[in-house]
């Protein structure tokens, strides 16, 4: 096991009403400006804005508005946010959303101390600011699991690149799982497998520890109540588990002494800046093909996740085991409606988009199989 130091900072109120009962209480720990960061308007049209600004303004908040935050954050739109909370002098920003605002926030608090540009900062002379902005988040889609960790994903149109920033830990984190309930399930599951390509990018990194067997029982618990949402049981406590698992994964218990293998992500992630498209859906086509590309290089881990994960029980060679465990997960693909292939997310791969992203995307060392450029060029041309 890989030595480590852990650490989870985010204060998390969990259950129905939550923001009645301690939005109020945790404001009052911050001064008057307020910035609420949000969508394309669909906190507006559910209730949740009039139900959030009733409280903003019973407890004596100026709020300054940043919306229109794009399903897949643009590093424009940071920009515009660390101006606003300079010029406003905010003092909390109050990401109501999915993971996308929730990215676009915590971004935003990493340039809100520093002058110089934030992308040249940190991407080119990787340099992460000492000091950092505030910001808190009112969770509407679940999945990415934002709330809970440091990191963030934006596009930057200009350079056609899809990067991952260090910004701050949420102040605190309101789950009301009402709030999902009315998600429908085709916007919903993407984000549930979202949650569950985490899991596994961490499982099929190198060595085996007790992360492992917890992470384990996480992806069964994802799995278990994905087949629950498939055949119809859509209830609150499903979808009160699936919103939950998502915040687990991303507090990184499973990570600790545990090098993950997310070259999948990195995939994805490169690919977004060319095709903005839904996360989860694109990792939906990605990761199981990844998966099928690499498996019979390290066969027994692929059996153990069969065994332990999909409960397979028939006997045979580990890569025939792990066969099975990769037929499970396509199966449950399917089953949940999500794309196979980028055609049936209306997206046209070209070859050259799929070389480019071959050589931008982050290339993962800590995998059961390193990729070379070409390889990844070959498998997005699957993909198609």
């Amino acid at each position: 096991m890989k030595a480590f130091m852990y650490n989870m900072p985010v204060m998390v109120y969990f259950g129905e009403n939550s923001v009645d009962q301690y939005l109020a209480m945790e404001l009052g720990k911050y001064g008057e400006n307020i910035m609420l960061a949000y969508g394309k308007g669909s906190i507006k049209k559910n209730g949740i804005y009039d139900q959030v600004m009733r409280i903003l303004t019973a407890c004596g908040k100026t709020v300054y508005e940043l919306s229109d935050i794009p399903a897949n954050p643009t590093y424009e739109k940071v920009q515009e946010g660390i101006r606003l909370y300079k010029e406003k002098k905010i003092d909390l920003i109050l990401a109501v959303g999915g993971g996308s605002v929730v990215d676009c926030a915590k971004i935003i608090t990493a340039g809100t101390e520093i002058e110089e540009d934030l992308w040249t900062s940190q991407m080119v002379e990787h340099k992460i600011a000492e000091k950092m902005g505030n910001f808190a988040v009112i969770l509407t889609l679940s999945g990415a699991g934002a709330e809970m960790d440091c990191l963030g994903a934006c596009t930057n149109t200009e350079l056609q690149e899809k990067r991952t920033f260090i910004g701050t830990y949420s102040k605190f984190a309101i789950l009301d799982p009402t709030y999902v309930m009315n998600v429908s399930l085709s916007a919903f599951m993407p984000g549930v497998f979202d949650s569950l390509t985490h899991c596994m990018e961490t499982y099929f990194g190198q060595g085996d520890n007790v992360s492992d067997r917890m992470n384990e029982g996480l992806m069964k618990d994802i799995i278990f109540n994905m087949r629950e949402l498939c055949k119809g049981n859509d209830t609150l406590e499903v979808r009160s588990n699936l919103m939950w698992d998502s915040s687990l994964v991303q507090t990184f218990l499973f990570n600790v002494g545990k090098p993950g293998d997310f070259q999948a992500h990195q995939i994805e992630n490169m690919l977004g800046a060319y095709s903005h498209g839904v996360h989860g859906k694109q990792l939906a086509v990605i990761l199981p093909r990844y998966y099928r590309y690499v498996y019979e290089k390290a066969p027994r881990r692929f059996a153990l996740f069969s065994q332990n994960v999909f409960d397979i029980r028939e006997g045979g060679t580990d890569v025939e085991i792990a066969d099975l465990g990769l037929k499970a997960l396509e199966k449950l693909v399917m089953e949940a409606n999500l794309p196979t292939t980028f055609r049936e997310t209306g997206y046209m791969l070209l070859d050259e988009v799929a070389k480019e992203v071959s050589i931008k995307c982050g290339i993962c060392d800590q995998n059961q199989y390193p990729l070379t450029r070409d390889d990844i060029y070959q498998l997005l041309l699957q993909c198609r």
